[in-house]
């Protein structure tokens, strides 16, 4: 079984065949991976369209800025390290002593930015559908309902996110355990607050274990710092993704996996599977492999496998097979239910796997770059000195191969990820990169290392957050300007959005699952028809605003 052993600075020692390496080498690694977004531009820039796909977009539009900062702040912090004699951890001995106070203050900051950042509003597809499934679930059933002639100006006619029925009937068509943790948060027209109070827990998960580690060092302050003074992991939790809920599970199956006895292997089981019906499958299974395969490998395997195993099955048959079973029903009512799950299994595994292109792996490029960017500023190089350093601690190893079992996982995925910040695809293995660099900088034989490190953490906070949160929240009001403001707030109006015009307007068709709003958003089938749809359904409408994106009707 896995039993972590607490890592003392001499005990570390013995693992190493040499020191970290040089604070030139964390500035030349940190830049280099920087500079790998100046030597991708040219190639995006080259692809063609006047506004390409969200996910070269977002790379033009915010990369190239967050590179030059990133290399500003870790030569600035390097330079600063290196003439100063403050002291190495100034705050960092503070969070690994107790970190709740800091952690609290953190989880406002998330909640507020959550509103005043992120509008709250569910900016991609990824997003809405499992908030909207949450909204579902709120009123007891599984699926939402709305007058059967909306539902082809309500989902667009390719494949979607929300699937659909003849009669009306609407479902996700990502598995259910995100749209279950946001449930109660719809109930309570919240639904906001749920990331950013996963990413407080995650934070103080993330101490917990760095203390289990390393219990009389400065660690796990450092693992506090770097996660939080980092892009990727702010902005994902004031975001709807699940990204920050894959985080968390994650946390929680390594933790629970550091002491394991009956109890925990069923407990750890328990939270995998709800981490595999999140939204896919597929992050957890990359995380947990290396896990798994370690309970394999020590004394009494198989009782062990079998604790894990029971621990897996019921949330797997309830959430897994049971929510293919109702999407079943939606998107195969003329065919029976076992066929409609099987095709479901077929349709994950053709969309999910494809041999690495050179289109794949130039996007992986793109990816890797953004994993950098969204980091505090030599986080990464860090991260990788940690991996190799700490090859042969039991635990440390675990998290490196996860890490890389993830990256490499999606070298097999044909996707781009569109929308989304930072590499998000990492976020479920995301935590091994600040336990691994926490575990790294504290190795460093030159107290410049640390110093430098803490400057870096500071700026980020401060400088790269900010960054990121200005370029958010231009870009979702950007969006949302796309949609005409209300003309009469007591006033029923529908909304129809050309979704041949302006930018991924049909992400903005976002509705109550029951059509119960005082607003409709539809897509539009042209101003004629448009024009004959309102007259047929509203006697009394009238066009009140038009632009070249949407029109708007108010029904008096």
């Amino acid at each position: 079984m896995i039993e972590e052993a607490p890592v003392s600075r001499a005990a570390n020692s013995s693992l190493l065949h040499r020191s970290i390496p040089p604070l030139v080498s964390l500035v030349g690694v940190t830049v280099a991976l920087s500079a790998l977004t100046f030597w991708l531009l040219p190639l995006v820039s080259r692809r063609g369209a006047s506004l390409p796909p969200a996910f070269e977009y977002l790379f033009l539009r915010n990369e190239p800025t967050a590179a030059w900062l990133s290399c500003g702040i870790i030569a600035g912090a390097a330079l600063l390290g290196w003439l100063s004699r403050a002291p190495e951890r100034l705050f960092v001995e503070r969070l690994a002593a107790d970190p709740r106070a800091f952690i609290v203050g953190v989880t406002a900051v998330l909640a507020l930015s959550a509103l005043i950042v992120y509008r709250a509003h569910a900016l991609s597809m990824d997003e809405y559908a499992p908030l909207f499934q949450a909204r579902v679930f709120s009123h007891v059933v599984l699926f939402g309902r709305a007058p059967p002639e909306l539902i082809h100006r309500l989902v667009p006619p390719f494949r979607w996110f929300i699937e659909t029925a003849p009669d009306g009937r609407m479902v996700s068509a990502y598995w259910p355990g995100f749209a279950l943790l946001l449930t109660p948060f719809a109930w309570l027209h919240v639904p906001w607050l749920l990331n950013p109070l996963i990413g407080g827990l995650s934070l103080y998960l993330t101490w917990k274990i760095a203390h289990q580690i390393w219990p009389q060092g400065a660690q796990p302050g450092w693992t506090v710092m770097l996660s939080a003074a980092s892009p990727a992991f702010v902005v994902n939790a004031i975001s709807y993704y699940s990204m920050s809920a894959h985080f968390l599970a994650s946390l929680c199956f390594a933790a629970l996996l550091l002491r394991p006895g009956p109890s925990r292997l069923l407990a750890a089981g328990a939270v995998g599977s709800l981490a595999l019906v999140l939204h896919n499958p597929l992050p957890h299974a990359l995380f947990a492999i290396p896990w798994i395969v370690a309970v394999l490998l020590r004394p009494g395997r198989w009782r062990n496998l079998a604790l894990l195993a029971a621990g897996y099955l019921p949330g797997i048959l309830l959430l897994g097979v049971g929510w293919m079973w109702v999407r079943a029903q939606v998107g195969n009512t003329a065919e029976s239910s076992a066929h409609g799950v099987m095709a479901t299994l077929l349709a994950l595994r053709r969309l999910a796997f494809d041999w690495p292109s050179l289109d794949l792996l130039w996007r992986r490029q793109i990816n890797l770059a953004e994993l950098a960017n969204w980091a505090v500023p030599g986080l990464i190089a860090l991260a990788c000195a940690g991996a190799w350093q700490f090859r042969r601690h039991p635990v440390l190893r675990l998290f490196a191969l996860s890490a890389l079992l993830t990256f490499v996982g999606y070298l097999l995925v044909p996707y781009d990820q569109g929308h989304g910040w930072g590499y998000r695809y990492m976020h479920s293995a995301w935590a091994a990169l600040p336990i691994l660099a926490a575990g790294a900088v504290e190795l460093a034989k030159a107290a410049s290392i640390r110093r430098a490190m803490g400057l870096a953490a500071a700026a980020s906070l401060v400088l790269a957050t900010g960054l990121r949160f200005a370029q958010v929240r231009s870009f979702i009001d950007g969006q949302l300007s796309q949609i005409p403001a209300p003309v009469r707030a007591s006033a029923f109006e529908v909304v129809f959005l050309r979704p041949d015009r302006g930018y991924y307007t049909q992400d903005l068709v976002q509705n109550d699952p029951f059509m119960e709003g005082t607003r409709w958003i539809l897509l539009s089938a042209g101003p004629t028809e448009d024009a004959r749809f309102m007259k047929a359904w509203f006697k009394d409408a009238r066009l009140t605003v038009h632009t070249d994106v949407a029109d708007l009707w108010q029904i008096d």
